[in-house]
């Protein structure tokens, strides 16, 4: 790959990966009318574990390598698809905030300390639908490919992984999963329609 491949897709990366930062930042204020979610039968089969933190961080490496391994035809509709995702889920956030008791932890390992600095940072609200599921998804869909097995079969167990990391760490709660599952096959049916409609328009 050349270096002016790379860099391209590393500018696709910002665009669609800093729409979702700006969307997130201007729509993560805590508000006093949102609705609390409560764990139900399926968040209640997973029991709380700091050590979940590193799952859940890998995402910030999953998203670029996304960018960076995807065949060069899903470059851009990667992009798309992100900031789909982000303009979906902020006018959610806006118009249906939704908050939950957090999981109460004390001990000083790392994964805890890494766990709390996340914590700071973090907004208590924005959890339905979660970004965290809808990007890790539409980035494991650009990684697929039915040629290489193998590596489409560890993006797999990774993408995994990092979707229910966020339920263990109690991050969010099942129904905030499957939102973000439907926003991400959403984001990435529009994608492909207007992929489709371009393509006849110019055929």
């Amino acid at each position: 790959m050349k270096m002016k491949e790379i860099l391209q897709r590393l500018l696709c990366c910002l665009i669609g990966w800093g729409t979702v930062g700006v969307v997130y930042s201007y729509t993560g204020q805590a508000s006093p009318t949102a609705d609390l979610l409560t764990p139900g039968f399926i968040d209640n089969l997973f029991y709380f574990s700091v050590n979940a933190i590193w799952f859940y961080l890998s995402f910030f490496i999953f998203i670029p390598l996304g960018y960076l391994l995807c065949q060069s035809e899903n470059v851009r509709p990667l992009m798309v698809a992100m900031q789909l995702c982000a303009l979906i889920s902020g006018c959610v956030y806006l118009l249906f905030p939704t908050t939950m008791v957090y999981a109460n932890f004390a001990d000083v390992s790392l994964a805890s300390r890494v766990l709390s600095a996340l914590i700071g940072i973090d907004s208590p609200q924005n959890l339905l639908p979660s970004l965290h599921v809808s990007l890790t998804l539409v980035v494991l869909v650009a990684l697929w490919s039915k040629q290489q097995k193998c590596r489409t079969a560890f993006y797999l167990l990774w993408a995994i992984a990092i979707c229910l990391s966020v339920l263990v760490l109690k991050r969010h709660l099942f129904i905030d999963v499957v939102t973000g599952a439907v926003t991400a096959f959403s984001a990435l049916w529009i994608v492909r329609i207007a992929q489709y409609r371009l393509w006849r328009k110019s055929s």
